[in-house]
């Protein structure tokens, strides 16, 4: 007796599951290129400044290089994303055969975008994004696998079980709903940390440190530096420096930076 296939609408659903998923997880990826910083509801990335710290690691200090390597990255995520939408859009048409060749293209530059971003992770001696990136790999190969050979594949013997999905759906509701009143939480109560000056302390003579918050940006540093010289006007800023450069080119969301004063003219 030959094994239970699934049906063309069980298949059918889990090809839209593959190509939702892909199409929103390169949606929000680009995104994140557009926009960047912190804006209301939306944590993003200053992924230039990324960029540059690992391309200068590597002694490729000029910008355009950083430069050169987003625009890449970015392409090749942008022609994903174009690539799993009309496949999605092929498959809701019920165009199978146009679906699944466009599939198979966002497949084969997703694959390419990790492996870019791997050997990058490897080049720079990021073990963190590499092992994300890798792990994004092996499920981009599982997708397209279950894509392409979800109708040869063998249906589970006692059918789909509704009340079995319910734990499941359960899970995903709560983890959906912790998940928003998180960013909610934090646009209210700690959204401040992203834009408001900070306070210098003082560490020595003339010597200051300020401690930047988590992925704080050019908004915090240009205001400490005004509010600075307004609680400090009889002194002038000499210096501004970070730690040594082997120190601040290892992987950190923050930063600490101090500034040297001399008594003001």
């Amino acid at each position: 007796m030959s094994e239970p296939r699934f049906s063309l609408s069980q298949a059918s659903l889990l090809r839209h599951g593959i190509l939702g998923y892909w199409t929103i997880f390169w949606l929000f990826n680009v995104l994140d290129k557009i926009i960047g910083g912190a804006h209301f509801l939306w944590v993003g990335r200053d992924r230039f400044a990324q960029f540059q710290k690992y391309f200068a690691s590597a002694g490729l200090e000029a910008a355009w290089v950083a430069n050169a390597g987003l625009m890449v990255a970015g392409a090749l995520e942008v022609f994903a994303l174009v690539f799993f939408a009309w496949a999605w859009w092929h498959l809701a048409q019920k165009r199978r055969d146009a679906a699944h060749s466009w599939c198979l293209m966002g497949i084969v530059l997703t694959m390419l975008t990790f492996t870019f971003f791997s050997i990058g992770d490897h080049l720079f001696g990021d073990r963190f994004e590499l092992l994300e990136h890798t792990l994004f790999w092996f499920v981009t190969l599982l997708s397209w696998v279950l894509y392409h050979r979800i109708d040869d594949l063998p249906a589970p013997e006692h059918g789909w079980n509704r009340s079995e999905w319910w734990p499941g759906a359960a899970m995903a509701a709560v983890l959906i709903a912790v998940t928003t009143l998180s960013i909610f939480s934090y646009n209210r109560d700690h959204f401040d940390r992203r834009t408001s000056a900070l306070t210098a302390q003082e560490v020595g003579d003339h010597l200051y440190k300020v401690s930047f918050p988590f992925l704080g940006g050019s908004t915090v540093f240009e205001g400490t530096l005004a509010k600075f010289k307004s609680e400090h006007p009889d002194e002038s800023i000499r210096h501004i420096y970070t730690v040594p450069k082997p120190l601040r080119l290892k992987k950190a969301d923050a930063l600490i930076f101090y500034i040297a004063t001399e008594d003001a003219p």
